[in-house]
C-alpha cells in the first residue's frame, strides 16, 4: 500500500514538473520591447512602473500564458544559455534559453527570441531588467533588424538633442 501511494505521488510530481518545464505559449503578447516612450526622456533610462495602465508585475502575472518575441543586442553572456540583451534607453533583458544554441552567441550579436516574460526588477545590481525564461532563439527577420536600427538612430538623436556637446 505504501509503495503504490509513493509511486502515485512520484508520478504526479513528475507530471507536474513536465507540464510546467520549458513550455513557451503559442499565443503572443503584443508588447514591444522597442518602446517609443523611452525617447521622451532620453537623459534617463526608461523604467516601467506600469504597462497599459496596470502595475508592471500585475501585467506580467496577467499575461504569463502568452509569449513575447523581442529583438535586441547581446551585451553580456552569463553562460551558454543565459544572455543579457540591451538597447539604448531601454531596460536590459535577461534571457535564458531552453537549449544552448548550435552557434555560439557573442556580445554584440543581434538576436531574436520568443519566450515567457516572467519578471521585471533588479538583477545583478541593475535596475530595471526584464526576465524572460524559458525562451528559444529565433531567426531575426529583416523588419526586426530594421526596427532595431531605426530605434537606435532615434535614441542617439534624442540623446544629442538633450545633451549637446
Amino acid at each position: 500500500m505504501k509503495n503504490s501511494l509513493f509511486i502515485i505521488i512520484l508520478c504526479g510530481i513528475v507530471w507536474l514538473a513536465g507540464c510546467s518545464q520549458g513550455k513557451i505559449p503559442a499565443e503572443r503578447l503584443e508588447f514591444s520591447y522597442l518602446d517609443e516612450k523611452a525617447l521622451e526622456s532620453p537623459s534617463q533610462e526608461f523604467t516601467y512602473s506600469e504597462v497599459d495602465g496596470v502595475y508592471v508585475h500585475d501585467y506580467i502575472d496577467e499575461n504569463k500564458d502568452k509569449s513575447v518575441r523581442w529583438t535586441a543586442t547581446v551585451v553580456r553572456i552569463q553562460d551558454d544559455r543565459t544572455f543579457e540583451l540591451k538597447e539604448p534607453l531601454l531596460p536590459a533583458i535577461l534571457v535564458t534559453v531552453s537549449e544552448a544554441p548550435s552557434q555560439p552567441v557573442e556580445a554584440g550579436d543581434l538576436v531574436t527570441f520568443t519566450g515567457v516574460l516572467t519578471g521585471y526588477g533588479e538583477t545583478f545590481g541593475k535596475d530595471p531588467v526584464w526576465v524572460v525564461r524559458p525562451a528559444r532563439l529565433e531567426t531575426t527577420r529583416e523588419e526586426e533588424r530594421t526596427a532595431v536600427e531605426a530605434f537606435r538612430k532615434e535614441a542617439e538623436n534624442a540623446k544629442k538633442e538633450t545633451d549637446p556637446e
